[in-house]
């Protein structure tokens, strides 16, 4: 039925339907895309406080840059990827997720503070040990010290994580003389391999008396004076 019709003469015009898409329209055409047209959607959210916006569709939310909390977005998706937008700039990218209830964090949009954490999830104490053990025995004894400075040993991961990747940063050679340094005191924490570090303690002469003895000073009394 169709193809009789565009096959009729038009009223006033010498020619067919046929004929004018041949002639006129079909020059017109350019190819086909090679892949489907997708259909984006857009909505918005809020940043929440823990960093991530809401996309109600799936009940998933996304993480974004910490430093954008409280802000209002636009969030662009489609059935492949959802983008999130303050204005005209985007401040993330992420791949959609279709787990309901579920979150999908970057670790570039976490504080400090929570990437710290994150890094010690599935980590225990045999493992900083045996990352001691391969640096000598001064970094053990420190390390040692520091998991058992805590009621909870889980605790204590925070500090193991600092002092690894000051091991990273400074080496192993000088890690451990800073260890040795600071196995001189009677408490030993994160805090002291790092100024030990940074204030390059651990290059100095090693002369382990000098920590023990009194300075002569004539406000300094002697054992005769409680007699």
């Amino acid at each position: 039925m169709i193809e009789l019709h565009i096959h009729l003469p038009f009223q006033k015009l010498p020619s067919t339907r046929y004929n004018q898409f041949i002639e006129k329209e079909k020059p017109c055409l350019k190819p086909l895309p090679e892949e489907p047209f997708i259909i984006k959607h857009t909505t918005k959210g809020k940043v929440h406080m823990n960093y991530h916006v809401f996309l109600g569709e799936d009940n998933h939310r996304y993480s974004v840059p910490y430093q954008y909390i409280g802000q209002s977005t636009k969030i662009i998706y489609d059935e492949n990827n959802v983008e999130i937008f303050i204005g005209i700039k985007r401040i993330a990218n992420h791949k959609r997720d279709y787990r309901d209830g579920g979150y999908t964090t970057l670790d570039e949009h976490m504080p400090e503070k929570h990437l710290r954490y994150k890094e010690t999830r599935g980590w225990n104490a045999e493992h900083f040990m045996s990352v001691a053990k391969e640096v000598g025995d001064y970094s053990s004894g420190v390390f040692s010290k520091i998991l058992a400075s805590k009621e909870f040993v889980e605790q204590t991961y925070l500090s193991c994580v600092g002092l690894k990747r000051l091991l990273k940063i400074y080496g192993p050679e000088r890690f451990e003389l800073a260890c040795k340094r600071a196995l001189r005191g009677s408490k030993v924490h994160y805090g002291m391999i790092s100024n030990i570090l940074e204030k390059n303690l651990d290059k100095q002469e090693d002369n382990e008396s000098d920590l023990f003895t009194i300075p002569e000073h004539k406000n300094i009394r002697g054992k005769e004076s409680y007699n």
